[in-house]
């Protein structure tokens, strides 16, 4: 090991074997080399005062850093497209029926038999702790068969005591009515007790608690009262392994209710009722698979983070052959890091933001920072091997490789910022996390590191093994990206054909593939996801995920939250013509409560059917559809079903199609609009940007052509592994997710050989030379980057979540891909190919000297 500080004085200009004269950077030139010199210029002369400017922010920082949990939420991740018949139908249903909306969560209890004692206790103790949640309105309310057995008592027990009440005054002579009745049979012989306690009761409530007390304590196998068979078979599945219980949640609950204490409770009441080996219990819902993949995701992030540190600074390590860039790379980029969450907590105040934000925020921080520390760290080295001293190094490394890492970093903020114009809720906190990350670890990276280099010299490098030595052109590396610039040279009509060609397999592999939304299937293996299994495999899949039609009842078809005789007669046609549907299986309405058409007297002993009908006239509708709510031919079902609620639906009222199948559908439709509207976006903010910067017109199409060609090739790859080999589904926004950050990540690598190019042909070398010569100098740090960049993202695959693990593997290889095979054949290929067509621009509106004019060929 050798410390590059025993060195008196710079070490001499190398010639790299088979490379010619080493070229020495020009000055500055361009405005934005002009810009960036001035300002390293100031940076190199006060670099302790930067330094102490940046311990003051991070200390600053570091309290918001630390609070960054607070404002996230598990709840940011809605698929529901604002302004769709989805979304008005959710928003009806959360006004008119909050119980069904998506805030219902549902308890699921399986075992042997939950209709035994221990089970029906559970579910009352359960009722009794939600209880005080429905004291503080946090809880709407609660069902379940035992509040089906409970209040069906509850109503029987209020008959008997105000029949009590209205006999006699005194205690004794209630009894004696009650009794009475017992004889005559109108009370069962099992209630004749509870009866007699009803009949004493102050009020209500305690009429409710004998009720409930008989309901927990009675076999519902033989239950003395009737209840709805219909409405049981609901709650309870038909072998009596499963029941349900569902939880409605109020808005006061809060963006995150505490699903947790909901399922810390229930299985504390398991463990208490003694079957808790032979029984399990479940919390499940929209609101439950969210937070329980939000939280698996966090629990992740500690797991992914490690291995991408040690990814990352063995790559280091052996990049710069010694230690102290190493730990000094990774020491800034986390320095960066915390002032980025600092001013995520601050967005977080005013917009949604969640933990995938933090997430990708993370990953995409650790690749481009690494990636902008190694150019100006390597270029640095560069600089002093041409014979510069330290101080001037480091002004011209920043000069040359900070023009590079501004364009990068503008390319990606730009394909970040192209994410809130989503009207997808859970794209644009990921776009938040990106605008906010990339500018501090760029500024990080383009005021801290030149820093270090002029406090530090070459003691940057210390303790390795040579590392101030010719590392782009000696060795093996060396030899290898010669021999590629070289191939590249001979074969660059027959590279360009093999990578088109190569690339329509892949295209017709995922234009053919079938993505899903499916929360349930890219969900990671969880407790709600059991939950969520159980109900699909005992109800269906209708149960969990139906189809909803809801809108306000017209004038005369409801009246103080019940049908009218008007409104019986117009639901019940509308409801048979839906059923009729080809593909429905069934519908619940306020004249079908279970399916079948209930008689007039069923209806009236019923009451207020609250989940059919509200009090402000809402009418809603339940659809169950055959087969799979995600498949082709669901989309079908609910275009027939539309069809009929605008044809016939005028005589109840103006109905809005939602549920499961519909927002999948709207989803797609907004999804696959912003996607276009998102790359149109990037696309033409890149090539204003490149067009004007570089003085061409062909390179940004190149490049924006060649990141959409690495990210066929890395969606096929992820069709291949994930659905092909392990028979996973395939989110169906991957391809949109890979597109949009690799328009911005994905061009770090174009950006940095083609500004060497550009560099190189100013010194004077013709488009060949410069071509060939750029590849050596740029191959080493761009591998090296692509490394770090592919390693850090594709840690995301190691999630428990089957999204991040698609996203991660799909980022890895594109970037992977893009940094080695594109970057080192086909762009220097095409750029041979084109010759000095590469840096024409038409002068319209252009002046100045062009590339093309200044080294002809």
């Amino acid at each position: 090991m050798t410390n590059p500080t025993t060195s008196a004085g710079p070490p001499a200009p190398t010639t790299p074997p088979g490379d010619g004269d080493r070229t020495r950077p020009g000055p500055a030139r361009g405005a934005v080399q002009r810009a960036l010199h001035r300002f390293a210029e100031r940076l190199a002369a006060r670099p302790k005062t930067v330094i102490v400017v940046w311990a003051l922010l991070i200390a600053v920082c570091t309290p918001y850093a630390m609070g960054l949990d607070d404002v996230l939420t598990d709840q940011g991740a809605s698929k529901v497209v604002p302004g769709t018949s989805s979304a008005r139908a959710d928003e009806l249903t959360k006004k008119a029926f909050p119980h069904r909306s998506e805030r219902e969560v549902t308890v699921v209890v399986e075992a042997p038999d939950v209709r035994d004692g221990e089970v029906r206790s559970l579910f009352a103790e359960l009722d009794g702790r939600i209880a005080k949640l429905r004291g503080t309105g946090e809880v709407e309310r609660t069902s379940s068969a035992y509040t089906l057995y409970r209040d069906a008592t509850a109503a029987f027990l209020t008959q008997v005591r105000d029949g009590a009440r209205a006999a006699a005054d005194d205690p004794k002579g209630r009894r004696a009515f009650v009794d009475r009745e017992a004889d005559r049979g109108r009370v069962p012989a099992a209630l004749a007790g509870p009866a007699r306690e009803a009949a004493e009761a102050t009020d209500k409530a305690a009429v409710s608690r004998i009720a409930g007390k008989f309901a927990a304590a009675t076999d519902w196998r033989d239950y003395p009262l009737p209840v709805p068979g219909d409405a049981v078979a609901r709650l309870i599945s038909d072998d009596g392994k499963s029941a349900l219980a569902s939880v409605s949640y109020t808005d006061k609950a809060g963006a995150d209710p505490d699903v947790e204490w909901l399922r810390d409770t229930a299985r504390e009441l398991l463990a208490d009722s003694g079957i808790g080996k032979s029984a399990e219990v479940h919390v499940t819902g929209e609101l439950a698979l969210i937070h329980d993949t939000y939280e698996q995701a966090e629990a992740d992030n500690s797991l992914m983070e490690s291995v991408a540190y040690v990814i990352i600074f063995v790559i280091l390590l052996v990049f710069f052959r010694a230690l102290v860039p190493a730990v000094l790379t990774l020491a800034v980029i986390g320095l960066s890091m915390n002032v980025s969450q600092a001013g995520l907590h601050l967005l977080g105040e005013q917009v949604t933001l969640t933990q995938f934000t933090v997430t990708i925020m993370t990953f995409v921080m650790l690749g481009a920072g690494v990636d902008y520390s190694m150019l100006l760290s390597s270029r640095y080295r560069q600089e002093r091997l041409a014979g510069r001293p330290p101080r001037e190094a480091a002004v011209h490394a920043t000069v040359h490789a900070g023009e590079s890492m501004l364009l990068a970093a503008v390319a990606v903020a730009l394909a970040f910022g192209a994410t809130l114009l989503s009207p997808v809720d859970w794209i644009p906190p990921l776009g938040y996390g990106g605008l906010i990350g990339i500018p501090i670890v760029l500024a990080a990276a383009l005021t801290l590191t030149p820093c270090l280099l002029v406090l530090l010299g070459d003691r940057f490098f210390a303790v390795g093994r040579d590392p101030l030595s010719d590392l782009e052109h000696k060795g093996a590396m060396g030899r290898h990206l010669r021999r590629t610039a070289e191939f590249a040279r001979r074969r660059k009509v027959w590279i360009v054909v093999a990578f088109l060609a190569a690339t329509i397999p892949f295209a017709l592999l995922v234009a053919g593939n079938r993505s899903t939304s499916d929360p349930v299937a890219l969900s990671p293996a969880t407790d709600s996801r059991d939950g969520f299994e159980t109900v699909a495999r005992e109800w269906g899949d209708a149960a969990v995920m139906p189809t909803i039609a809801v809108g306000r009842a017209e004038s005369g078809v409801v009246s103080d939250g019940r049908l009218t005789p008007e409104g019986q007669a117009a639901v019940a046609r509308l409801t048979d013509r839906i059923a009729a549907v080809p593909g429905v299986a069934s519908v619940d309405s306020a004249t079908h409560p279970f399916g079948t058409r209930w008689s007039d007297r069923q209806l009236a002993d019923a009451g207020r059917l609250d989940d059919y009908v509200s009090r402000d006239g809402t009418l809603r509708f339940v659809i169950a559809l055959d087969g799979d709510p995600y498949a082709k031919a669901a989309g079908a079902t609910v275009d027939r079903v539309e069809r009929v609620t605008d044809e016939a639906g005028g005589s109840v009222g103006e109905l809005e199609v939602g549920g499961t199948t519909q927002v999948d559908r709207q989803y797609g439709s907004a999804l696959s609009s912003s996607f276009w509207q998102m790359v149109a976006l990037v696309s033409v903010g890149v090539f204003v940007m490149l067009m004007f910067t570089l003085r061409s017109l062909l390179v940004p199409l190149r490049l924006i052509a060649t990141i959409m060609l690495s990210n066929v090739w890395a969606v096929g790859l992820t069709v291949l592994i994930f659905h092909h080999w392990r028979g996973e589904a395939i989110i169906d926004d991957l391809p949109i997710f890979l597109t949009v950050l690799m328009m911005g990540l994905g061009m770090d690598y174009e950006i940095f050989l083609v500004t060497r190019v550009r560099d190189l042909l100013r010194s004077g070398l013709s488009q060949e030379e410069a071509t060939m010569r750029a590849v050596v100098d740029t191959g080493r740090v761009i591998n090296a980057a692509g490394l770090v960049m592919a390693g850090s993202l594709g840690t995301m695959a190691l999630s428990s979540t089957l999204m991040l693990q698609e996203y991660g593997a799909g980022l890895g290889l594109a970037v992977l891909l893009d940094a080695t095979v594109i970057r080192m054949l086909f762009v220097p290929a095409t750029l041979l190919l084109l010759r000095k067509y590469n840096w024409w621009l038409p002068s319209i509106g252009v002046r100045g000297r062009r590339l093309d004019k200044a080294t002809a060929g």
